[in-house]
């Protein structure tokens, strides 16, 4: 198998006629997170653009046909017959020939068999990709593709200096998708074909992670790797010895400070306001709040510069606070209201000899101010403040150009030396 383009082959129809479909499975939980912040770097340092937003995913076969009621059942029926199927990440990897970069996947015996079975089934009244057909199967993830050769070479030497990945996961969905959008998705800790609104549904995937999470403790899988699947917030697994052992080093591990900027939770739009690598709301908070709990400790202190929830039915910057770890010192934003909440408009901080004022807005500095400017508001939309200006000494700690967790005040003060 390889990547790029693919092309399809049909001995008795016209393909031009029928309706392309694609099956595949999806990483959940932080194993995403992690792929997609990945990808995002990649995307930033090499200035890769695309119009598609990354979803980390393994496809599984790629079909053209007119019978869609057909393929929905022969999809539901060889979901139904599987176990639980698991793979390994197993480093990076790239198809030279068309210039794509990948993560390996080392699929089990059942899954290997599950791609195949697929494969004979919709041959039957389909057409499928040349490697699609082939008994040996190249299962991978995309990172990039389409790659012009310099960019190529480039990303290629930049992945080899990376260490590589390495855990082990559960397939908990398999997604037939049309026309870019989720056609039907079968679950397998449910064991039901869900429809489109199902597969997108907070309440009907939570119920999925509690059969995760029993999964995996009757399986003695916690602590495997396995269990980062799955969304700390919402399930609580891990490895307790391990949770214990982290709260004793947090008492005598030194007090740090961070920043950080705009969190927007419960915000929808924002999402594609600032083209944030999130599906839904409830997949961004969840991101964010367990980003910043695995960054700040409880013996930390946080200055958030504003912003903390917006929209439509968000829900009280009280409740954001009470999720987030730290000491938290609030300057002021655009949208902070709360009569319980001591805010700040402003703040000087003086640390290691530098002197830094504290503000929501870059605007509101005052104009005899000399010295360096911690600030959030603009997000990642105004290219006059990136993460650091040397030349008009301003730090931008929106959450977008932090990679979505707080930044440390020595991290700070390494990007501006």
């Amino acid at each position: 198998m390889s990547g790029g383009s693919a092309i399809f082959i049909s001995s008795t129809v016209n393909i031009d006629f029928m309706t392309h479909y694609l099956i595949e499975y999806r990483f959940f939980g932080n194993a995403k997170h992690e792929i997609k912040r990945l990808i995002r770097e990649i995307r930033r340092i090499f200035k890769l653009r695309t119009r598609h937003r990354a979803i980390p995913h393994v496809s599984l076969a790629e079909i053209s046909t007119r019978e869609e009621e057909r393929l929905i059942s022969d999809f539901e029926e060889l979901c139904a017959k599987r176990p639980i199927m698991t793979f390994k990440v197993k480093g990076y990897g790239t198809f030279d020939k068309n210039r794509v970069v990948f993560i390996k996947i080392e699929p089990d015996k059942n899954l290997d068999e599950f791609r195949w079975e697929l494969s004979k089934r919709l041959r039957n009244y389909g057409s499928l990709r040349p490697y699609d057909l082939e008994r040996k199967f190249n299962f991978h993830v995309t990172l990039a593709m389409n790659l012009r050769q310099d960019k190529f070479d480039e990303i290629k030497k930049y992945i080899e200096a990376k260490p590589e990945p390495e855990f082990t996961h559960c397939v908990m969905r398999v997604t037939l998708i049309k026309r870019q959008k989720i056609l039907r998705e079968y679950d397998f800790f449910l064991k039901r074909l869900l429809r489109r609104r199902e597969a997108k549904s907070r309440s009907i995937l939570l119920e999925s992670y509690k059969r995760l999470e029993k999964y995996l403790k009757e399986n003695k899988l916690i602590g495997t790797g396995i269990g980062s699947l799955v969304p700390i917030e919402e399930a609580g697994v891990g490895d307790v010895k391990e949770r214990l052992l982290s709260k004793i080093l947090n008492k005598f591990r030194k007090k740090q400070i961070f920043f950080i900027s705009d969190l927007h939770l419960d915000h929808a739009n924002i999402i594609r306001y600032c083209n944030r690598p999130f599906e839904s709301v409830y997949e961004m908070n969840n991101f964010i709040v367990n980003n910043w709990n695995k960054t700040v400790r409880r013996n930390d202190i946080v200055y958030f510069l504003g912003d903390m929830a917006y929209g439509r039915g968000s829900r009280k910057t009280s409740y954001w606070l009470s999720k987030l770890n730290g000491s938290i010192v609030f300057i002021r934003g655009s949208h902070d209201k709360s009569r319980h909440i001591k805010f700040y408009d402003r703040l000087i901080l003086n640390y290691k000899g530098q002197r830094f004022l504290l503000v929501h807005d870059p605007k509101d500095v005052p104009g005899d101010w000399k010295g360096w400017v911690i600030h959030g508001h603009t997000h990642n939309n105004k290219p006059e403040y990136p993460l650091v200006s040397k030349k008009n000494k301003t730090i931008n700690v929106s959450i977008e150009l932090l990679d979505y967790k707080p930044l440390s005040f020595d991290g700070l003060l390494k990007l501006i030396r």
